[in-house]
């Protein structure tokens, strides 16, 4: 979850956008409301290049690459400029994980960095006036097109209606070229019957806490719920973890949620696999209001579990995932289909989707690349690309880490199948990170899994067409995983052949040469012929 319009104290790359939050209130943004109110105030018709909807990394990227590429542009958010990541996600929740290993671990610390270095107390001005610096123009406020999300744009262009934050007059605006929609997702709140609003708490009543609770119990097992639960009992929460499932990060590969589990239990997290919440005892909490708004309580709360267990808490997270505000089915080139992309869906002309509400991933990382994506064909640059849909990273910031890119085995067995091959056509090697020179040094344990398809390359049509392979998709558990991720992410983006891979003089002692090691156990008749393979003379 990430972006450059933060503050301007803070160190993150300007290639990543701002912090915004995308739903509910959140901290004051009058300050920066103000700025952007007067832009519209003269007028309440206008007529635009472009209109994007939703400010999140993605968002301002796209409206700030248009603007500098002589649009005229309107941007338009409801609340901060730059998304969740910066001001509720990846930054703060990073700073949180990174202060928490430290042998004196400091949550006034690690909350004042947040609070005064990363959000500038949850204000966005500085990255409302980094993009009207593009030439943008922006609204705090909601956009509606009109004709709802499926209407093409007219001949004149596609009219959308624009209600500020501030109560000032409705406005509306034309899109003569394109309407770019980037709404983003919201936290899944899963309803507990009984459980008191005063002790309940979602990762951005974490984010935006100056004390911590003495317990906590965290409902979800996901990447936001695990990355939580270790970063508080890093600063002496007791933390209970409870998962509907049967093991933690249930969408990775399995030795995964095993290792994770198994680094909490041994770091004094109680992990409850298949608990949930049965009944809620909660007492006349006496409810009050810190100084950024959490609701708090100086009562505990007695929950009874489906496995008959009680257990008693301060409060009570809800990490139970995120889904988009409005999905929208986008090709490879984020336009907007006009029915599902599955069944054959038509591009709806001018209408473009980027972000979570895509379905392509939740990342920061790939709203962005789908900025790029829309802003390369609209700037019609000299050669666009579509968003590579088969090779989007992913990490989970535990430790240890857990990083993966591309298919799962099942996942590639399902595509080859299909599309009319043959599933053992898909190869999967597993091999021990602590089985490494550098992973036996440093006592490593985790795992580095690799799926491969066969495919015939140009080399391998020469040599009588026996098959090669190439890597399409990773998993890596272990120290530095999403280091080790970065060469694998190019390997299965690219394409490139196993027997390319087979070739390279991985450093040694270091534990991403177990990429080497991995390949080499796929065998010749997996790996194929390198191209260019000269034999010496």
């Amino acid at each position: 979850m990430a972006s450059p319009s933060t503050p301007a104290s803070t160190p993150i790359p300007s290639s990543i956008p701002t912090p915004i939050p995308t739903s509910g209130s959140q901290g004051d943004t009058s300050t920066a409301t103000s700025v952007s109110a007067s832009i519209a105030a003269s007028t309440t018709s206008r007529t635009v290049d472009a209109v994007v909807i939703g400010l999140g990394p993605g968002g301002e990227d796209i409206a700030a690459r248009l603007a500098r590429g002589g649009w005229s542009v309107l941007a338009v958010d409801e609340h901060l400029v730059g998304g969740e990541c910066p001001y509720y996600g990846c930054i703060p929740s990073k700073m949180m994980l990174h202060e928490s290993r430290r042998a004196d671990a400091s949550w006034a610390r690690v909350a004042r960095r947040i609070r005064e270095e990363a959000t500038d107390q949850w204000d966005d001005r500085v990255a409302v006036e980094r993009l009207l610096g593009t030439g943008a123009e922006f609204v705090h406020g909601r956009a509606e097109i009109v004709g709802g999300p499926a209407a093409g744009p007219a001949s004149d262009g596609t009219e959308v209606t624009v209600t500020p934050n501030d109560g000032g007059a409705h406005q509306t605006w034309t899109a003569r070229r394109a309407v770019v929609l980037n709404t983003g997702s919201e936290s899944v709140r899963i309803p507990v019957p009984g459980l008191p609003e005063a002790v309940t708490w979602t990762h951005r009543d974490v984010v935006t806490a100056e004390t911590l609770p003495a317990s906590l119990a965290i409902v979800g097992g996901g990447p936001v719920g695990c990355e939580l639960a270790q970063a508080l009992a890093g600063f002496g929460v007791r933390v209970s973890l409870m998962v509907r499932g049967e093991r933690l990060l249930s969408g990775e590969v399995p030795e995964a949620g095993e290792l994770v589990a198994e680094r909490f239990r041994a770091e004094g997290i109680d992990v409850r696999t298949r608990t949930e919440i049965r009944d809620v005892q909660a007492g006349e909490a006496s409810r009050y209001e810190t100084s950024h708004g959490i609701p708090a309580s100086a009562g505990p709360v007695d929950l009874e579990l489906t496995t008959g267990d009680r257990l008693t808490v301060d409060r009570v997270l809800l990490a139970t995932g995120r889904a988009p505000r409005d999905p929208v089915d986008v090709d490879d080139w984020c336009r907007v289909l006009d029915g599902a992309r599955t069944e054959g869906g038509q591009p709806v002309p001018g209408r473009y989707a980027i972000g979570d509400m895509t379905g392509a991933g939740p990342f920061t990382h790939t709203s962005m690349a789908q900025a790029a994506v829309v802003a390369d064909q609209l700037l019609a640059v000299a050669d666009p690309r579509p968003f590579p849909r088969h090779a989007v990273p992913r990490v989970t910031y535990t430790d240890p880490e857990v990083a993966a890119v591309g298919l799962s085995e099942g996942e590639a067995r399902k595509a080859v199948e299909q599309q009319g091959g043959d599933a053992s056509e898909v190869h999967v090697v597993r091999v021990d990170l602590g089985a490494s020179s550098r992973g036996w040094i440093d006592e490593v344990r985790g795992h580095l899994t690799l799926v491969a398809q066969a495919e015939e390359t140009e080399a391998s049509k020469g040599a009588g067409g026996t098959s090669g392979g190439v890597l399409v998709g990773a998993a890596v558990v272990g120290p530095h995983a999403g280091e080790i991720l970065g060469a694998l992410t190019v390997a299965v983006h690219a394409r490139v052949p196993l027997a390319e891979l087979a070739r390279i003089p991985w450093a040694y002692p270091t534990l991403h040469r177990s990429i080497g090691d991995a390949v080499s156990q796929f065998g010749s008749e997996v790996v194929g012929a390198a191209s260019g393979a000269d034999p010496a003379s």
